[in-house]
């Protein structure tokens, strides 16, 4: 419907950057794990309406994911590692984590804004 298409845009960013979140706190969780390499979410260039975390298949008897390939990946991020191994720079989490959570904000703003323009249309200008 194409009057909540900008809705659905909008929560599919949001379900991004919650996946994100969560993948980038996972980071933080492992900090002390030797040999441990941090991860992130990738982007794929179908951005725009494909939203969703895709699974990666680990063996070929595994079944896809519910929304096959599309959507942003896990990639692993090839920082430098320390004397134990582990990548897991904590102020660079950190900052990904703050600019994820700005990121999220925004989106759930502009979803509320929208969200309300909706109601006040639907109440043709009453208010709720």
């Amino acid at each position: 419907m194409a009057l909540l298409d900008q809705v659905e845009h909008l929560r599919g960013g949001l379900d991004y950057h919650l996946s994100r979140h969560n993948v980038l706190v996972s980071n933080l969780a492992q900090v002390d794990t030797p040999e441990y390499t941090p991860v992130d979410l990738a982007r794929s260039k179908e951005f725009e309406g494909k939203l969703h975390v895709a699974m990666d298949k680990t063996h070929a008897g595994h079944l896809a994911g519910p929304h096959g390939d599309a959507g942003p990946h896990i990639v692993t991020d090839k920082a430098a590692a320390g004397s134990d191994g582990n990548g897991v720079d904590l102020d660079k989490e950190a900052v990904k984590i703050a600019t994820n959570q700005m990121r999220y904000d925004v989106l759930a703003q502009l979803a509320s804004s929208e969200l309300a323009s909706l109601e006040w249309a639907a109440t043709d200008g009453k208010g709720g």
